[in-house]
């Protein structure tokens, strides 16, 4: 071989082991800048949301369709009615339209023994209709039912409509507290030792008890819906009562 071959030979090893050296050189900088530096390294896509809410949708208006299935949850998440008694201390099955209603006993209202217009027992033929309301002051829907039964007795002022409310409170003083102070002036009564609410049938709160002229119930209506007020849910047996003469 000519030493101009030779020496073309080492000078390309000299380049290749230069480009070499250069490139793995490169490398070791790259990973030692990676390393020097976190924050270039991509990090997972991982969000916390708040409870019940979506920060990137909290300036968006709420659709009438989102606001109606939230006022359905909320009602569906509401108590109806507050259950007193169960099968072992209910003996008795409610009372259905057309059956007599038992005896009331002597009616009381917290101002007096007895509300005035008060006779203590059923109306006869061509009495007044009754509404009675089986009710406690711990009862929630019995509270939230309130502004809905004065309602009811503002619309039925002057008619031949006499409303009974049946407390069902072990503590006299807590149940004349409470109706002095929400302004319940219709007949009230204690329901001492619960006897009433058992020979009615009832077993929550609160339920309420049309009982026509003669004497017979008309329908039993139990807890409380927020959608629909007392009007409107027994008013059509009430008006049949007040006008039939039944």
């Amino acid at each position: 071989m000519s030493s101009n071959g030779c020496a073309m030979r080492k000078l390309l090893y000299l380049v290749a082991a230069g480009t070499l050296t250069l490139a793995l050189g490169n490398a070791s900088m790259a990973q030692n800048a990676v390393q020097k530096s976190p924050s270039t390294v991509l990090q997972p896509n991982v969000r916390t949301a708040a409870p019940n809410c979506c920060s990137s949708q909290s300036d968006q208006p709420v659709s009438l369709g989102d606001l109606a299935r939230i006022e359905r949850a909320k009602r569906k998440s509401e108590p109806k009615a507050v259950k007193i008694f169960d099968d072992d201390n209910m003996p008795r099955a409610p009372l259905t339209a057309g059956q007599k209603a038992p005896d009331l006993a002597g009616q009381e209202s917290p101002g007096g023994p007895q509300a005035a217009g008060s006779s203590g027992q059923t109306s006869p033929r061509g009495g007044k209709v009754r509404l009675l309301d089986f009710w406690a002051t711990w009862c929630g829907p019995c509270r939230r039912s309130l502004p809905s039964l004065k309602e009811l007795a503002a619309t039925y002022a002057g008619q031949d409509l006499e409303i009974i409310g049946v407390d069902e409170d072990d503590d006299r003083d807590a149940w004349q507290s409470f109706v002095s102070l929400n302004g319940m002036t219709w007949t009230q009564q204690f329901d001492e030792g619960h006897q009433m609410i058992r020979d009615y049938g009832a077993n929550a709160l609160p339920t309420y008890v049309l009982i026509g002229r003669d004497g017979n119930v008309v329908g039993q209506y139990v807890g409380y819906d927020s959608s629909e007020s007392l009007a409107e849910r027994i008013g059509p047996d009430l008006k049949k009562s007040l006008e039939g003469g039944q």
